[in-house]
């Protein structure tokens, strides 16, 4: 924030809340910006159950209370909290904004689908965001299309893949190209921050808000989210991790053991949550006995459901499942003819493709011989 190494960095290597306290003045005076008209912000919504909007305005940040109030209020347009309504709300609404956020994914076969202003949410994205100079997707939906573009697996009213024809700004579940197309670039020369996650944490809204409002470039993974925040695997820092380890799984929600069957998406969804915590660093929802169901990945809402059922397809080893790697991994390393495996299956390692699997697979065996 004072320097210009890339402030996100930090929230790899600091404690939960650290940088949000540390930074607390730097921080405070980035949304003090918008609050004195020195850089304006449009909030944006499309297809949205308007849940990031909430997550965010719960955040509880004592020590920025006052900036991040007045930068609420003083943001150009946000359909939901701001006072103005009807033409006086369209006229507030700057039509250049520094940072464009958008909430809601945007219906492109059903335009009429989500509007504002008797505009359409595709038409008020594709004019304002060349006229940004950072846009920022808030929750999977305006990310990667989210629940809105969820299979329409009957084909109803003879319509396409999803009902609306739901995208995010530059991905459409996990391929890119979106409303905005994969080449899009703002004004910053950055393409859409995407902060996935139904919602979001918080945090990830104000750190990010932060880092773009005070100059810095976020460094951004394959899906344009901010590294530090999607770089951690849950699967890795998951308060149930010893069980897998053992092979040990529960046999009902809430029940002791590791959640793998019970339909948990952890070793396939990349977050610091595990780390970071929701409700003000209080808990997280493995912590109580809920499985992960992939909310921050791209592809949620179908490539994770049903929910309640383990994921099928995405081996660990080979032809081994998810839920048998725990065991597998121990008489792996016990037999002495896979270290390298029972090395991953152990911990040492992430889930991967079942094609990389199966090439590791067949190498050790090699090597064993």
């Amino acid at each position: 924030m004072t320097t210009r190494r890339n402030f996100l960095r930090l929230v790899g290597s600091t404690a939960a809340g650290g940088v949000i306290s540390q930074y607390g003045t730097e921080i405070a005076r980035a949304f003090e910006q918008v609050a004195e008209g020195d850089m304006e912000v449009v909030w944006f919504q499309g297809q949205s159950c308007t849940g990031c909007t909430i997550s965010t305005l719960q955040a509880q940040y004592p020590t920025l209370e006052e900036a991040l109030n007045e930068f609420r209020l003083e943001v150009t347009f946000h359909p939901t909290i701001m006072p103005e309504a009807g033409e006086a709300a369209i006229e507030s609404m700057s039509m250049s904004p520094d940072i464009l956020i958008v909430e809601g994914s945007i219906p492109t076969d059903i335009p009429e689908a989500a509007t504002i202003g008797g505009r359409t949410a595709e038409d008020w994205v594709t004019d304002l965001a060349p006229q940004s100079d950072i846009i920022v997707s808030v929750g999977n939906c305006a990310a990667f299309g989210g629940w809105p573009a969820a299979e329409n697996k009957k084909r109803l009213y003879d319509l396409g893949e999803n009902v609306t024809g739901a995208k995010g700004l530059q991905f459409e579940k996990r391929k890119k190209g979106g409303v905005l197309g994969a080449d899009f670039t703002g004004g910053a020369g950055l393409p859409v921050v995407n902060l996935g996650g139904c919602p979001p944490n918080p945090d990830y809204v104000l750190l990010t808000l932060a880092t773009v409002l005070n100059g810095h470039v976020p460094e951004l993974d394959e899906y344009n989210r901010p590294l530090p925040f999607y770089e951690p695997l849950v699967h890795d820092n998951c308060m149930h991790r010893g069980y897998f380890d053992r092979g040990e799984f529960a046999d009902k929600p809430g029940g002791e053991g590791c959640l793998l069957k019970q339909g948990c998406k952890g070793p396939y969804t990349h977050c610091d949550d595990q780390t970071r915590l929701w409700n003000d660093g209080t808990s997280v929802c493995l912590n109580v006995s809920a499985p992960c169901i992939g909310c921050m990945e791209p592809g949620f809402w179908d490539r994770f459901s049903p929910f309640q059922q383990e994921m099928e397809g995405s081996p660990v080893l080979g032809n081994v499942s998810a839920t048998q790697a725990g065991a597998v991994g121990v008489a792996a390393a016990a037999a002495g003819i896979g270290a390298h495996l029972g090395r991953r299956a152990m911990g040492y390692g992430k889930f991967e493709s079942a094609e990389k699997a199966d090439a590791e697979t067949k190498a050790a065996e090699e090597d064993t011989e």
